[in-house]
């Protein structure tokens, strides 16, 4: 029973990161495109999010032990929210609306071009910033378990 408490707690604690860091990429594109703080062009789903995180990097702590596995895993979830916003700011909306039986299909077109000028160039600057952070916080996580197994007696 131990066992499918601590998988189960995995997993919810690593669904609440994701969701928290997800959660933030769109407040701060529209912070940068509103040219305020994040706090100010959405408090509510900025603090969720930063609760969010805050909650479950602690939480993730307490499961994982470690510091190198807990800056592991937090690069790996930050990671991922930026590879999907990558991704999906590179499937273009032609692609999307692109089936003929759309109707209403004139109506969205101008939203969509007014959405792909204004707005992915700033989703793909947070998304670079992700995977950045991401990435160098899974290496730091990364060496300190190569040291430490360096340097161990074991």
């Amino acid at each position: 029973m131990k066992v499918v408490h601590h998988a189960m707690s995995h997993v919810l604690i690593h669904a609440a990161l994701f969701s928290g860091f997800a959660l933030l990429v769109p407040t701060v594109s529209a912070a940068f495109e509103q040219k305020t703080s994040p706090w100010v062009a959405s408090p509510n789903v900025f603090f969720g999010g930063v609760m969010l995180v805050i909650v479950s990097a602690f939480l993730l702590y307490r499961v994982k032990e470690t510091l190198a596995d807990t800056l592991k895993t937090l690069g790996m979830t930050i990671f991922l929210p930026g590879a999907l916003s990558v991704v999906s700011s590179v499937l273009t909306f032609q692609d999307l609306f692109s089936a003929k039986g759309i109707s209403g299909m004139t109506v969205v077109k101008p939203v969509a071009e007014y959405y792909v000028s204004h707005s992915v160039p700033t989703v793909l600057s947070v998304a670079a910033v992700y995977l950045l952070i991401g990435g160098v916080l899974y290496w730091t996580g990364n060496k300190m378990n190569q040291i430490k197994n360096k340097f161990s007696f074991n």
